[in-house]
């Protein structure tokens, strides 16, 4: 059963509670009030799913060189958790392309990065469980950063290739050997400017993961995490999760890294070009420059 349908019916039940020995429920006038309690019940729900665990990753090393061994268990909370955090921030998850994913092997997923909330869409609601290479920074996030640690998350320092070539070379052992599943966004960094460029160049380097690792390449574009906050509270924010292609080991083989990022490349910014109208602020850009237009045919 998953958290949100567990802190549901905790929600339910408590706002019943508070009806039945309030009397509340003897006057239709403060019928009014139950979405209230609903989500005020459901956020104490999640506040103390929260000091879980905060307690949990009290037992979890601090130190930023160890690395855990994946954890399915760890693996499933940062996911549940990362369900419920969407559905707070009220995001609508739209998936597509999920018939592309092979069947029964480990893949290697990269995709644009364009918010902090890119790995918590992913970890919500792709159909794989995932150890992330993600910034050290990220798992210096209170709670948060602990379980990352916990889940087996790997830590790559931006800028360093020989700690770079050390977690690559990790990574691709865990897919190798292991049957694990990696993502990773081959920009490196978020894209802070965009739309313009609308995707940062993909390093080569990152697909050594796939050449050690001889795990297909999974290609997924990903719109909208970038004005999650901005929308939040007053509007509800629809984000796009598409798998846009898949390359297998005999399509990029012959091919070097180099090359497998720009094929990479051109599949995720094609999608991002070809669906622009799911862009809130490309939508409004649009707009304008078509005023404009209209005031320069005046």
């Amino acid at each position: 059963m998953s958290l949100i349908v567990i802190f549901s019916l905790v929600s339910l039940t408590l706002t019943g509670i508070t009806y039945y020995f309030s009397g509340l429920y003897q006057n239709w006038i403060w019928f009014w009030t139950i979405p209230l309690f609903l989500y005020a019940y459901f956020l104490v729900a999640f506040a103390t799913w929260l000091i879980f665990l905060y307690v949990g990753a009290l037992f979890v090393k601090e130190d930023e060189n160890y690395i855990y061994k994946p954890s399915r268990f760890a693996q499933s909370i940062v996911r549940s958790t990362a369900r419920v955090c969407l559905l707070i921030l009220r995001v609508k998850t739209h998936m597509t392309g999920l018939g592309k994913i092979p069947d029964h092997k480990p893949l290697i997923l990269i995709n644009n990065h364009v918010s902090v909330f890119d790995e918590f869409a992913i970890a919500a609601f792709f159909p794989r469980h995932l150890i992330f290479i993600s910034k050290p920074g990220n798992f210096r996030i209170p709670i948060a950063g602990a379980w990352m640690r916990y889940a087996g998350y790997l830590p790559i320092k931006q800028g360093d290739m020989n700690d770079g070539a050390k977690i690559i070379s990790l990574a691709a052992e865990y897919a190798r050997e292991h049957g694990r599943s990696i993502c990773v966004a081959p920009e490196g960094t978020r894209n802070k400017d965009f739309p313009d460029p609308i995707l940062l160049p993909f390093h080569a380097g990152t697909f050594r993961l796939a050449q050690d690792s001889g795990a297909p390449i999974v290609a997924m574009a990903i719109q909208n995490t970038n004005v999650i906050a901005k929308r939040f509270p007053r509007h509800r924010t629809h984000i796009y999760l598409d798998v846009v292609g898949v390359l297998e080991k005999e399509e990029y083989d012959c091919l070097s890294s180099r090359e497998i990022a720009e094929k990479c490349r051109r599949l995720v910014e094609k999608r991002l070009e070809d669906k622009g109208a799911r862009f809130y602020h490309f939508r409004k850009k649009e707009k304008r420059e078509d005023e404009e237009g209209a005031d320069k045919g005046e």
